[in-house]
């Protein structure tokens, strides 16, 4: 392929996936070149995702030729191979876990409030399906289109329905939503951006859901009618190449969207992510938890127990790197406890890399 001679990136992605459009957020913002290319023969046995040996989107070619996956482990490989241009770690210690818990927050827990609106209500199941087989498909006769569509929608819920129990569960998944709005409303009274002046993995993690909120039909009603200005938010982090801007200072206290995002986690997130490691220590098939008195019920998921353990290994690396006011920021939020490392578990956490992690949910 000739792009792969020309230095640039490619980005396999698609329509309607939040980790697509929060890896593009991430190279746009920090102006690394790419192409975005929607690869045809997804819903197919072919293609280039079948050769690069990736089952899920976001992929990225590398320009030496390589494959990676997964976004998170994407993002912060592009932290190394581009070191110091617009990246999207703060400088402060502190600052910069807190981004990084913000941001798989946002992967782990938002999509599911993203996914369960997506494919409930029949307006949302027959827009999202066109929508996003239009953008995969192109041009394609109306039978064959119509096909599609439904195979799509049955593919789709039928991997949500095996995720967890959805009547149980979408209280506690709906009420979390308008919290993370609210939370982003407030920290535009004081910064741009979580940290400042500039995106952070953080702001961009939480784009990545909720580009898809801002566009499905019920998630949206609910943006636009309580949350405008997080609306607008949203949009401006499709693209922020032209955005200049400062981390702020070390040393003071997370701005009003933080600290409403860290007690959301600490309160919902974190006892979820340590209730899901045990039920896989223990081999269990299902994790079932009581959360601000509501239930949630889902399968077990190996990745997601990962996702605790490398947020233990980024917040034992944020204090050797001099973080000292962290521990009395978690403690504050409820997250210090269910973030500290057992003896001898760090040395049984999977290695956090593109090249050796999948997220595995059937979701893009």
């Amino acid at each position: 392929m000739s792009d792969v001679n020309e230095g640039r990136y490619r980005i396999l992605g698609g329509p309607g996936s939040p980790y697509s459009l929060k890896l593009r957020a991430a190279l746009r913002y920090r102006r690394i070149p790419h192409n975005w290319i929607v690869p045809p023969g997804y819903l197919g046995e072919g293609g280039e995702l079948k050769a690069a040996d990736k089952g899920m989107i976001p992929v990225l070619q590398l320009p030496d030729g390589r494959y990676w996956a997964d976004s998170t482990p994407m993002i912060l490989a592009l932290e190394t191979r581009h070191p110091g241009v617009r990246s999207l770690l703060p400088d402060d210690p502190t600052d910069r876990f807190l981004a990084l818990l913000i941001e798989d927050f946002a992967d782990e827990w938002l999509m599911l409030p993203l996914f369960d609106f997506r494919w409930d209500a029949e307006i949302d199941q027959d827009f999202c399906s066109r929508r996003q087989m239009a953008g995969w498909l192109g041009a394609m006769p109306t039978s064959d289109f119509e096909a599609v569509i439904e195979r799509f929608r049955e593919r789709q819920t039928g991997v949500l329905a095996r995720m967890g129990d959805r009547e149980t569960n979408r209280p506690l998944l709906r009420s979390t939503y308008p919290e993370v709005l609210a939370a982003i409303e407030a920290q535009l009274e004081v910064s741009r951006f979580l940290f400042g002046g500039r995106p952070s993995i953080g702001d961009i993690g939480l784009f990545g859901q909720l580009s898809q909120m801002a566009i499905d039909p019920s998630a949206s009603a609910i943006m636009r009618r309580q949350a405008v200005r997080a609306f607008q938010w949203v949009q401006d982090l499709d693209d922020a190449s032209g955005i200049e801007g400062e981390w702020r200072a070390p040393g003071q206290p997370p701005g009003p969207g933080v600290e409403r995002l860290l007690t959301l986690i600490g309160e919902v997130y974190l006892p979820f992510l340590a209730a899901n490691a045990l039920a896989i220590r223990n081999d269990e098939p299902t994790v079932s938890v009581t959360l601000r008195g509501m239930p949630m019920k889902a399968r077990a998921n190996r990745y997601k127990a990962n996702c605790i353990g490398w947020l233990k290994l980024a917040l034992a690396e944020a204090q050797a790197a001099g973080a000292g006011d962290l521990e009395r920021i978690l403690r504050r939020h409820g997250c210090w406890e269910a973030l500290q490392l057992a003896p001898g578990e760090a040395e049984a956490i999977p290695e956090l890399s593109p090249e050796s992690t999948s997220r595995r949910t059937g979701f893009n």
